[in-house]
């Protein structure tokens, strides 16, 4: 392979691993709102208590409410709903927030990886691009001395 074709190919692997990169931040970012939001109806379940109460109702509002129930409807995918008592729903909202933590650990520990590459083929292209530079310099200096 001449040096046209890996500094082409580098180029492309180094475009990849960009995008590849953004992508991952993108999802971190998504998962850590989805964190908040975990951690947030973790600890009203803690605080919760019949009678009256401040409920959040999202973007930092609550509303009073009579709390008449010990029991909480906690989402289980596709729309539905199981209802479940405070303790055993605070307990399904902690696993969550675990498993949420683990997911994005795994991711960060990719974008370290992808990092890793992207810098590999980075500095690989700009060393074939001062070796390029190089040639060309020595070349020009030839032609001149036999001018």
């Amino acid at each position: 392979m001449n040096m046209m074709d890996e500094q082409q190919k580098l180029a492309y692997e180094t475009a990849v691993y960009r995008e590849q990169l953004n992508l991952l931040h993108k999802e971190i970012d998504r998962i850590t709102l989805a964190m908040l939001d975990l951690n947030n109806a973790v600890r009203t379940t803690e605080k919760l208590v019949s009678g009256d109460s401040l409920v959040p109702i999202g973007g930092g509002a609550y509303t009073r409410a009579v709390v008449s129930s010990n029991t909480l409807l906690v989402p289980i995918g596709a729309g539905y709903v199981v209802e479940l008592k405070r303790e055993v729903a605070g307990a399904e909202l902690k696993k969550r927030v675990e498993s949420t933590e683990k997911a994005l650990q795994r991711l960060n520990t990719e974008v370290v990886s992808i990092s890793q590459k992207f810098q590999e083929a980075n500095n690989k292209l700009r060393d074939i691009a001062s070796q390029n530079a190089i040639n060309r310099n020595a070349e020009e200096n030839i032609r001149e001395d036999y001018i």
